[in-house]
């Protein structure tokens, strides 16, 4: 294993735990990310319904979309990333 790895395997151990993203976390997230419904569902490659499902309480993210929500909120900057160089603020890319 190379000493990149092993660091890598390291943080990802000390982050051990997600937080639970209920409703409240997911609208707080949703709002720093400057995101509506459907840019979030977009995001998380989701439906529409399923961020509804998850801002109403009525069902909890899976394991993998709290690692998500974690890594956005950690580093929003990721989110450019993915949207191919453009910041939600610069031009509203999930809006």
């Amino acid at each position: 294993m190379t000493k990149t790895e092993n660091t890598a395997l390291q943080m990802i151990a000390e982050a051990a735990r997600c937080p639970e993203y209920g409703p409240d976390m997911v609208k707080a997230l949703m709002e720093k990310l400057d995101m509506n419904e459907k840019g979030f569902a977009l995001l998380m490659n989701v439906t529409p319904s399923t961020v509804r499902l998850w801002t109403s309480g009525a069902v909890q993210p899976s394991g993998t979309a709290k690692r998500l929500m974690q890594i956005y909120e950690t580093g929003p900057e990721i989110v450019s990333k993915i949207a191919g160089g453009q910041h939600p603020e610069d031009g509203n890319a999930y809006k």
